[in-house]
């Protein structure tokens, strides 16, 4: 049975994100997966790292967020995007949950960072700005994750997607991205 994780990275938890978020929710139970859910904006953690790459103790709730990814065998991340560049919030969540020592193999600690035969998605989420700039030269947002986390952590495949934003969900533009999210939950891809 697939075990899939949505991570929920839109810090308003806007009804937009929160409907692309049920439509693939709706397609992976669909399928027959176990879903889990966790919103980043609810955690209670430092999101700046502190001493280059030393290890802090991991705050209680990104414990649980590093097990859920253990857990599952598919994660999707929800990530806006906002001026060109995703929220700092995100990007302090992955650093301190991928932290070399927290979940890399080292010598001091037996941790493995192999995630192999699990998969991941990215649904880049931009504001009208940004979706313009990417219009014109398709410059992604989302490489500092999909490389230096997932791919890095030996998730295959990573597979991404990037829309503009939603201004509200009865038009072409947003149905269409419901019906796309809701075949890919149900592909669990």
């Amino acid at each position: 049975m697939k075990q899939l994780l949505i991570i929920n990275g839109d810090l308003e938890k806007t009804d937009a994100t929160n409907h692309l978020i049920e439509a693939y929710r709706k397609g992976a139970e669909s399928a027959g997966a176990i879903v889990k859910e966790v919103a980043i904006v609810d955690l209670i953690f430092n999101f700046n790292k502190q001493f280059n790459n030393r290890v802090n103790e991991l705050e209680p709730d990104l414990k649980r967020a590093l097990d859920m990814i253990t857990w599952s065998n598919h994660v999707v991340l929800f990530c806006p995007v906002y001026l060109s560049s995703i929220p700092a919030r995100i990007k302090g969540f992955f650093d301190r949950l991928f932290m070399p020592d927290q979940v890399f193999l080292s010598r001091s600690q037996n941790i493995s960072n192999n995630f192999s035969g699990r998969s991941a998605r990215i649904i880049s989420i931009l504001d009208k700005e940004t979706f313009e700039y990417w219009k014109q030269d398709k410059k992604v947002t989302y490489l500092s994750i999909k490389r230096t986390v997932f791919e890095n952590c030996r998730f295959h495949p990573v597979h991404t997607n990037t829309m503009g934003q939603l201004y509200a969900l009865d038009n072409d533009y947003s149905k269409k991205w419901l019906r796309k999210l809701e075949s890919f939950g149900a592909k669990i891809m």
